[in-house]
């Protein structure tokens, strides 16, 4: 899953941060637009690698879709990883991205731009004819945690071909029957026979990404550290951010359970007790070890005089 997250910044003089927003709805904000590519399965999440989005006009400044390419192959999976899906907003994906997942035999799950173009002579509103509402069929896509909780969505598939894309599956997807039909949700996907049940599915594991970036800003400090001039040091703690997170998850990966939910505030929560109370054991000891021979050099001279 590849999202981008935006951490709100006091100064001024940051040299990376730059007034942006994540979607046209949300307010500007002043921040660090920050690029993250996740690996998800089961109830696993971890991120795998990142990008900062620097300013226009800085050195090496990137549009957020020209990332893309260069952290798809820093994510290094596990050698049992037989199937890739990618997964993003409408915002990323680009005809750069879609060359660099063919090129390493991927699958995507895309948002379709409103600006995206299909085949010659063939229209975005033919991929989802507004039907009646009798022709809507309604799926119930289980949530990432097996529970008996379902998401209820009213898809609609039908295959189509991309300009310059290939031939892909065009699934929209309503959260209401009787959702006005004006710009329908689109999500396209290149995956062999895929559904609009599997479509919405894998498109809705979006969901746990927004879990995994709160963690990195509110767990781990994402952004904290102020007052810098050096972009170095800014990317630094990034990085720096991110591996926390990293080591977090490996150092309580048995309290992560298959078909259990998790969260990385209690995975801190259970750290920090564990440590703390290590301490005070350590601690403990070391009162009792000064406490037994306090109490020998004491009853040595009793020793000696009974010799």
């Amino acid at each position: 899953m590849v999202d981008s997250t935006l951490k709100g910044k006091r100064t001024t003089q940051n040299p990376l941060a730059k007034k942006s927003r994540l979607n046209e709805q949300a307010p500007y904000t002043f921040g660090l637009p920050v690029v993250l590519l996740l690996a998800q399965w089961e109830v696993y999440r971890g991120p795998l690698a990142f990008r900062r989005v620097k300013p226009k006009g800085s050195p090496g400044a990137q549009a957020e879709n020209a990332l893309w390419p260069e952290m798809l192959p820093e994510g290094v999976l596990p050698a049992w990883v037989t199937q890739v899906v990618v997964g993003a907003e409408a915002a990323s994906p680009a005809r750069a991205n879609r060359h660099a997942l063919q090129a390493r035999q991927g699958y995507f799950v895309l948002a379709f731009p409103r600006t995206g173009k299909l085949a010659p002579g063939q229209d975005r509103r033919e991929i989802v004819p507004h039907l009646p509402s009798p022709h809507d069929r309604q799926v119930r896509v289980p949530v990432v945690v097996p529970s008996a909780r379902r998401r209820v969505c009213w898809p609609f598939a039908k295959r189509a071909e991309r300009r310059q894309g290939g031939a892909v599956t065009g699934v929209w997807s309503r959260r209401r029957r009787n959702d006005r039909p004006h710009h329908p949700p689109l999500l396209v996907t290149n995956l062999p026979q895929a559904t609009a049940h599997l479509t919405v599915a894998l498109y809705l594991r979006r969901g746990p990404v927004e879990l995994c970036i709160t963690a990195v800003q509110g767990v781990v400090g994402l952004g904290q550290p102020q007052g810098t001039q050096d972009a170095a040091r800014v990317e630094r703690s990034v990085a720096v951010a991110r591996r926390a997170s990293l080591l977090l998850l490996r150092l309580r990966a048995k309290q992560i359970k298959p078909g259990t939910s998790w969260s990385a505030v209690s995975l801190k929560q259970q750290f920090a007790w564990e440590v703390g109370a290590r301490q005070l054991q350590r601690v403990a000891r070391q009162e009792a070890r000064k406490e037994v021979k306090l109490r020998l050099v004491a009853t040595e001279p009793h020793l000696r005089l009974a010799a």
